[in-house]
């Protein structure tokens, strides 16, 4: 493998040590040691100051290029860097005059998209720092000594990653160098360059360096993201020529780092939104012949966050069970490590022991790093929570690269983005056969109890009560046995005694309704699919209707703590009509966090249903204005798990001739499965208001209202065919076997539509 040598960009950053271990997080997600060198130089500029871009004047007109000289420790005399300061101020539109206003026209519109007084002094910094550079000689001579005693001891191929003013420096340094001492650079990536400016250009080739791609590289790769204001010109291959014995013109890649758009504190120009862009990575690790798909401790996703320098972030921290090395640990300092943590603790060798332990130092990481801050509100802030297998905490980037610089001694396996999940919105009985089934088995769902994950419920509801004329109520008198909060901090789910608080959203009794009870509303009865099944329900999505990955882990840890404590199966399903996308370069389709967690309980005799996503059709923009596309591959997360049964919608009333629900996510799954396995009545859905004060039933649709008609009717069969409780992979091979084939393709309709009377007929 080659090695790596990383060069920053302009600003005081944190120490060397810091600084390289932020860039090895970002571009391979996991400490890289000796494999990566850093070229620091930001203490020749700016000292041991961390210094913040919030004060500084906001424009560089002619009354002010003197202070920037000044600034930058130069002769505020001299004319070329008066020129240069202020030549480079207008095409970044800094200027503040009009002799310059001309030339500012120039930039363009994406800087727009990053305005504000912030953006402006950051601006201001980028010329001083380049001002310094490009006129103190000793200034210039420190710093490209940095960076070639860094490459002096690159005795094999290496690359070269550089960004910002450090893409200047770069190139300054290739070209001193001999085509012969070249030919180590394999790959040299310029991050976010201000040598598309023109501006830089002249003042290189009046500095003596030729414009043009240096010969002997093995090839270089320039990113711009078209947000950037430093890389004004992302193409670098129009100005650069091609040299004979060069090996080509610059590959030029202009990205967007969409995910990052709805953070107002992040900086585009940022260093870990580049480092952490997939197609950065693609070309570095090929290079370098880095596994992209191996083990690593911080995901992309949560890399990728580094970019917004003082948000919190929500994580999920796997932990290492025990006998399981860290990452590049080898066996016989796995057996070092877990010898001397036993010695100094010894519950330790337990994964609760492990879980406490890792939470106690996430806190301890927290206090440490708030600065002058609070600390107790930081850590209200962080909202550590233990669950069974993971800790789940809100972290800054800081605090994250300080656990995961420290993962083998603090048992971390690694380190996820806690996923955010949604609700999926968008006269059923009769097409899945549950209303023959009922009258000829008595199939109601008494005796089994099924878990719903979503946004809680109004247990008061007339719906859900078990007897109509008891003087008891609430819990007391419904089929709802709890309503659990697991969107608080706490590390156990939290009950909830105000029906009123239980469900302020409405889509889980909504859900609720559809699955179990019974009620009338003028003169018309609303059942559920199994009228008699006990709900334990988890409030795991917020009052809007969002939640993430560790509200949901929450709740399935305590659904598999039931099971594991109880002589039979206190909970013989589950149902969640959530999902949401995942990020196929952070893990296997089928194998995210949460994905991991559901397998666990399906193996452990529960059934698993869910929603497949209402992502069936997207709007696409097009000369002629919106279109809407029918998409495949749009099976969510975490619908693409194998061992679950997903749920796809389809026409209520008449599903032979309208078919599936235009909403409906489509398969395959990425890794090539059909998906989803079943596809229910999802259009129009009459069940459970949670608004009292108007109707008690009210429509819906969507995959969220498709996937409880199926949790109903396994309800419903476990309750006469009791043999198979506990049996998921058998119930399933009969559900997927006595379904009613629609007509339309395998990954739009599965297997087509369950139908219970054929599922108990044939057991």
């Amino acid at each position: 493998m080659s090695i790596c040598v990383f060069i920053h960009g302009i600003g005081s950053h944190p120490p060397g040590d810091v600084w390289k271990s932020q860039w090895d997080l970002a571009l391979f997600g996991r400490p890289m040691g000796e494999q990566t060198c850093g070229s620091y130089w930001a203490d020749i500029l700016h000292g041991d100051d961390d210094e913040r871009v919030s004060s500084q004047a906001s424009t560089i007109g002619d009354h002010d290029v003197s202070s920037v000289l000044e600034d930058a420790g130069l002769d505020p005399d001299d004319e070329r860097a008066a020129d240069f300061v202020k030549r480079l101020s207008a095409r970044l539109d800094l200027a503040g005059d009009d002799a310059t206003e001309s030339i500012s026209t120039r930039a363009i519109p994406a800087l727009r998209r990053w305005r504000g007084r912030v953006a402006a002094a950051f601006l201001r910094r980028f010329v001083k720092d380049t001002a310094t550079y490009f006129f103190d000689p000793d200034v210039r001579r420190r710093i490209k000594k940095r960076l070639q005693r860094q490459i002096a001891k690159a005795e094999q191929p290496y690359v070269l990653v550089s960004h910002s003013m450090g893409t200047i420096i770069a190139y300054d340094v290739l070209c001193e160098m001999t085509p012969q001492q070249r030919e180590l650079v394999s790959l040299f990536v310029t991050l976010g360059s201000p040598l598309g400016i023109r501006e830089i250009q002249d003042q290189l080739a009046e500095d003596g360096l030729p414009i043009e791609v240096p010969s002997g590289i093995g090839c270089w790769h320039n990113f711009a993201d078209r947000l950037d204001p430093v890389s004004l010109d992302s193409r670098l291959a129009n100005d650069f020529a091609v040299s004979p014995s060069a090996f080509g013109e610059i590959q030029d890649h202009r990205i967007i780092n969409r995910s990052l758009w709805g953070f107002a504190s992040v900086n585009p120009h940022d260093s870990a939104g580049y480092l952490s862009h997939p197609e950065v990575r693609a070309v570095v690790h090929q290079v370098m012949r880095f596994d992209s798909t191996g083990r690593f401790v911080i995901a992309r996703d949560v890399a990728h966050g580094f970019a917004a320098r003082e948000m919190r972030q929500p994580v999920l921290i796997e932990v290492l069970e025990w006998k399981y090395p860290a990452v590049d640990e080898s066996y016989d300092e796995m057996e070092k490590r877990e010898k001397r943590q036993r010695e100094q603790n010894k519950r330790l060798k337990s994964l609760a022991g492990r879980i406490k332990h890792l939470a106690e130092e996430v806190e301890a990481v927290v206090e440490e790093h708030c600065g002058e801050n609070d600390p107790d509100e930081a850590l209200r802030a962080a909202r550590v929570q233990r669950l069974r297998k993971y800790v789940a905490a809100h972290l800054t980037p800081t605090e994250i690269q300080a656990l995961a610089m420290d993962h083998a001694n603090l048992n971390i396996y690694a380190m996820w983005r806690s996923s955010a999940k949604k609700k999926l919105i968008h006269r059923s009985h009769r097409a899945i056969g549950a209303d023959a089934a009922r009258s000829s088995f008595n199939s109601n769902g008494s005796g089994i109890t099924w878990a719903v994950l979503d946004t809680g419920c109004r247990f008061d509801h007339p719906h859900f009560q078990r007897r109509r004329k008891s003087d008891k109520t609430g819990y007391d008198n419904s089929l709802v046995i709890e309503v659990l909060d697991c969107t608080t901090a706490s590390h156990e789910p939290v009950l909830i005694q105000d029906p009123s608080m239980s469900d302020p959203d409405g889509h889980g009794t909504h859900v609720c309704g559809i699955i179990a009870g019974r009620g009338k509303e003028r003169s018309l009865t609303h059942s559920g699919v199994a009228p008699k099944t006990k709900l334990l329900v988890y409030k795991v999505l917020d009052d809007h209707g969002f939640g993430e990955d560790a509200s949901i882990i929450k709740a399935i840890d305590d659904i598999f703590r039931r099971n594991e404590n109880n002589s039979g199966m206190a909970v013989h399903g589950v149902n969640l009509s959530l999902g949401g996308s995942f990020d196929p370069t952070v893990y296997g389709c089928g194998f995210s966090p949460i994905c991991k967690e559901l397998r666990d309980l399906w193996r452990q005799g529960t059934l698993v249903c869910v929603a497949a996503g209402n992502d069936g059709q997207i709007q696409v923009s097009t000369q002629d204005g919106p279109f809407d596309l029918n998409t495949s591959l749009s099976i969510g997360d975490p619908a693409n798990l194998d061992d679950c049964i997903a749920v796809g919608s389809v026409n209520t009333d008449k599903p032979y001739l309208h078919g599936i629900s235009h909403f409906s996510s489509r398969g395959p799954t990425m890794d090539g499965r059909v998906k989803p396995d079943v596809v229910a009545p999802g259009e129009r859905i009459s069940s459970c208001s949670n608004d009292f004060n108007g109707r008690l039933y009210r429509e819906s649709s969507g995959t969220s209202m498709a996937c409880p008609h199926v949790s109903g009717l396994l309800a419903a069969f476990l309750s006469v065919r009791r043999e198979f409780i506990g049996r998921p992979d058998e119930v399933k091979k009969i559900l997927l076997s006595n379904c009613n084939d629609v007509g339309r393709d395998r990954n739009h309709q599965g297997h087509g539509i369950p139908n219970l009377l054929k599922m108990l007929t044939e057991t």
